[in-house]
């Protein structure tokens, strides 16, 4: 990713970011901080931008991981591999957010009303991290292609004994 695209996004100097591109025909991701509010610790894997940061006023530790998730359900175990690492590097509240290309229930995919072992990994993982999926927001699904819709995108976050800062 080039300075000059960041700047195009984003018109401050003091931006930092870390990038993954895509595994397919399209997508990436793409996570952007400023560096006076936060100081960062990255982490890039094969399906996550990750970046563990600590608030410059206070010192505050807390992390984020941006996530592109493979649509095979083979390289699946390798994303949820990755996230688990993070979760145990991390030792602050987090957020894993974007597109983990694959829904949590059957209600999430229109027309679906079978519930297949990739959602039962995918809940045992939100589970098993201790997270809590936030709700969306304005509608049911976050992607179509005309034919179908579901929800392919999501934020999960940890609240750390029962509030999130």
């Amino acid at each position: 990713m080039k300075p000059k695209i960041i700047r195009s996004l984003w018109g401050c100097s003091y931006t930092g970011w870390v990038s993954l591109t895509s595994k397919g025909a399209s997508g990436g991701i793409i996570v952007m901080w400023d560096k006076r509010a936060v100081n960062l610790v990255e982490y890039v894997g094969e399906f996550v931008a990750a970046c563990s940061f600590k608030n410059v006023e206070d010192g505050f530790g807390w992390g984020f991981a941006g996530v592109y998730g493979p649509k095979v359900y083979s390289n699946r175990k390798f994303l949820w591999d990755e996230l688990t690492g993070l979760c145990s590097w991390w030792a602050g509240p987090r957020c894993i957010g974007w597109d983990f290309n694959i829904t949590q229930f059957p209600s999430e995919r229109l027309g679906d009303s079978s519930f297949g072992s990739p959602m039962t990994d995918f809940s045992f993982l939100i589970f098993e991290l201790d997270l809590v999926d936030i709700p969306l927001d304005g509608g049911d699904f976050t992607w179509s292609n005309g034919r179908a819709w579901s929800r392919l995108d999501r934020f999960i976050v940890s609240f750390m004994g029962g509030s999130f800062p």
